[in-house]
């Protein structure tokens, strides 16, 4: 998750290019800037009632949800974001997967992993932390079969991973 600490910032900013004059959509930007996630809540939702900016007040809300650890209602937002317009990149993909994680939605979490995989905006940091989880969604489900191939791809392409020496040695019991 540390890799949204630089993809946030460049998200905000073209949220806030493509906002100009409008207010409220504007107060929710500069809210998540501050990490004010709560008043970009209420900000984000206000433009979406109001119909200003919809797609990318569906993304800020779903980003503000996100940061409060509100993760059904941060996936419901990403999901009316790309209904309303927004692209559906790689960053935003994960984050919903992140979503279905969080809420135990181990297989759609696996497909939205794989899709976040498929755009080109996925950064390599991005990339070794969805690799991971995807393992970790194939243990919650015990799918020991897939975990145990994952890891070995994983552990091929991130040889020093401690975490992933971890996992394999969780993984020899099952």
């Amino acid at each position: 998750m540390k890799c949204y600490k630089r993809i946030i910032p460049l998200i905000l900013a073209c949220m806030m290019l493509a906002g100009c004059g409008q207010n409220v959509y504007k107060k929710g930007v500069e809210s998540l800037e501050n990490k004010d996630y709560a008043a970009a809540q209420e900000n984000f939702q206000k433009a979406v009632e109001d119909k200003k900016n919809v797609a990318d007040s569906y993304r800020g809300l779903g980003i503000a949800y996100y940061e409060q650890e509100k993760y059904k209602d941060a996936l419901a937002a990403f999901e009316n974001a790309v209904s309303a317009g927004t692209k559906e990149t790689g960053t935003i993909c994960n984050m919903m997967a992140v979503c279905k994680m969080q809420t135990e939605n181990y297989e759609d979490a696996i497909s939205y992993y794989e899709k976040a995989l498929d755009h080109s905006d996925c950064s390599d940091d991005m990339k070794q932390e969805i690799q991971f989880n995807v393992i970790v969604c194939y243990e919650k489900l015990e799918d020991w079969d897939n975990a145990k191939a994952k890891l070995e791809d994983y552990v091929t392409a991130y040889p020093d991973d401690e975490k992933a020496a971890k996992e394999a040695e969780f993984l020899k019991t099952r």
